[in-house]
C-alpha cells in the first residue's frame, strides 16, 4: 500500500506532520478526518524516501518487542501498548515513529501495515513475521520468537566486535609504525648509509627504495586507499559488482569461511523464523534472499526457490549449490521426509549458533599471532637494513686494520 507524507491541522489549530498508508489521496483525507484532522498537503513517498525515514537501534527494537509481547499476553490492546512504550522511551525519533503508527492503526490500518511505513526502523523480515502472526492470531508467540532472533543477532555482533578489538588495534599499529618509520625515521639514515664506501646489501637497497617512494609518492598510497573505497562503493551498487565482491568475501583467506558461515547462519535463522510463523517456503525464501547479506548466497536461494516452484523438494533444490554443507542438507532432507521441517530448520539454526562463535574464535586465534609476527618481521627487516651496511663497513675496517 502506498505511503503518504502529510501535513494536517487539528481543530485546535495545531499543525501535525506524519506518514500514513492509504490507497489514494482521498482515502488519506478521509482517514485524517476520522481522526479530527484536516489535511493541508500530502505527497506520496517513493521507496527510497520511505527507507530514509527514522532509524532505531536493535537494542531498542528488542525492548519494544518485549513490551508489546508482554502487553498482548496480558490482554492489553495494541494501541495502549504502543502508547505506553511511546511515553517510556527517551528516543525522540522512536516517539515520532510510534505516534505515526498509532495514528495509522486508529485510522484502520493493521499493525504490520503501519510498521511497513518505517522500513528503516522495522526491517522487512520483522514486518513479514508480524503480518504472519496477525493472520494466524498468534502475534504474542511470534513476537517471542522475534525477540529470541533479535537477541541472537545482538549477541553475535557483540562477539564479533569484542573479538576484533585487539587484531584491529595491532593492524592499525602496524600501519602507523610503517608510516612513521618510512616517512620520518628511515629518511634520516639514508644519507648516512649512502655515504658509506661499501656496496649496500639488498635489504638496505629495498628499504631505501621504499622510503623514497613513501617520501615522494605518499599521496599515491593515500589516493589508492580512497580510490579503492570509491570503486568498491560504486561497483557494489550494481548487480555484477555486488556479485563480484561478495564472491571474493566468501573465498578470502581466513575471513572467507567465517563470511560463508555468517551468511548461512542468517539463512538458517531467517528461514526457521519465517516458516515457523506460518509463511510458506516459496514466500519465505523470497524474503530470505533479500536479507541474507550476501548476493552470491542470495542467488543460490533464488535458484532453490525456482526449483521448489517447479516441484522439487527443498533438499533437491539446495543440493545444487556448492555453498550449503552436506550436514545441513541432510537435516533438511530428514525434516521434509518426517514432516517436521519447522523443528529441523530450528536445529539447523542451533547448529550455526555453535558453529559461528567457534569460527570467530578460531579466526581471531589465528589472526592475532599472525599480525604480531608480521609486525615483528617488518621491524626486524628495517633494523637489519640499517645495521647490515654498518656491520659490513666496520668489518671491512677491522679486516684492513688486521692486514696492517
Amino acid at each position: 500500500m502506498p505511503a503518504f507524507s502529510y501535513k494536517a491541522r487539528n481543530y485546535a489549530g495545531e499543525s501535525i506532520e506524519g506518514v500514513m498508508n492509504a490507497r489514494t489521496l482521498e482515502e488519506l483525507e478521509q482517514q485524517l478526518l476520522n481522526m479530527d484532522l484536516v489535511l493541508i498537503n500530502a505527497s506520496q513517498l517513493k521507496e527510497s524516501k520511505k527507507t530514509s525515514r527514522g532509524k532505531i537501534k536493535r537494542r531498542e527494537l528488542i525492548l519494544f518487542s518485549i513490551h508489546i509481547a508482554t502487553s498482548l499476553e496480558a490482554g492489553v490492546p495494541i494501541i495502549v501498548a504502543l502508547s505506553d512504550f511511546a511515553e517510556s522511551t527517551d528516543n525522540p525519533t522512536f516517539k515520532n515513529i510510534l505516534a505515526g503508527i498509532i495514528r495509522q492503526i486508529e485510522s484502520g490500518s493493521s499493525f504490520s501495515d503501519a510498521l511497513e511505513t518505517y522500513p528503516n526502523a522495522f526491517p522487512e523480515i520483522y514486518v513479514s513475521i508480524i503480518r504472519a502472526g496477525e493472520a494466524t492470531g498468534n502475534l504474542d508467540s511470534v513476537l517471542r520468537e522475534l525477540i529470541r532472533f533479535l537477541e541472537w543477532q545482538e549477541e553475535l555482533i557483540a562477539q564479533i566486535k569484542q573479538a576484533s578489538i585487539y587484531p584491529t588495534f595491532v593492524f592499525l599499529m602496524i600501519g602507523v609504525v610503517i608510516f612513521i618509520m618510512m616517512t620520518f625515521t628511515v629518511p634520516k639514515f639514508i644519507p648516512i648509509l649512502t655515504s658509506f664506501n661499501v656496496e649496500l646489501p639488498t635489504p638496505t637497497r629495498i628499504l631505501i627504495a621504499v622510503a623514497h617512494f613513501f617520501e615522494n609518492f605518499w599521496w599515491v598510497i593515500i589516493g589508492s586507499f580512497i580510490g579503492f573505497f570509491i570503486v568498491y562503493k560504486f561497483t557494489y551498487q550494481t548487480e555484477k559488482g555486488r556479485l563480484f565482491w561478495d564472491k571474493i568475501k566468501l573465498h578470502l583467506p581466513i575471513f572467507g569461511k567465517l563470511n560463508r558461515k555468517l551468511a548461512l547462519s542468517r539463512f538458517a535463522h531467517y528461514t526457521a523464523l519465517l516458516y515457523s510463523a506460518g509463511i510458506g517456503i516459496p514466500q519465505t525464501l523470497s524474503i530470505v534472499e533479500r536479507v541474507v547479506g550476501n548476493s552470491v548466497i542470495a542467488k543460490e536461494i533464488v535458484k532453490a526457490r525456482e526449483g521448489i516452484m517447479t516441484g522439487n523438494s527443498i533438499f533437491e533444490s539446495l543440493r545444487q549449490s556448492p555453498y550449503f554443507p552436506s550436514l545441513v542438507l541432510r537435516m533438511i532432507q530428514v525434516g521434509e521426509e518426517t514432516g517436521s521441517l519447522d523443528s529441523t530448520l530450528k536445529k539447523v539454526s542451533e547448529y550455526y549458533d555453535k558453529e559461528v562463535p567457534q569460527a570467530i574464535k578460531k579466526m581471531f586465534a589465528v589472526l592475532e599471532p599472525t599480525l604480531i609476527v608480521v609486525m615483528g618481521g617488518i621491524v626486524l627487516f628495517i633494523a637489519l637494513s640499517i645495521f647490515l651496511p654498518i656491520y659490513k663497513l666496520t668489518s671491512g675496517i677491522a679486516a684492513a686494520g688486521g692486514l696492517r
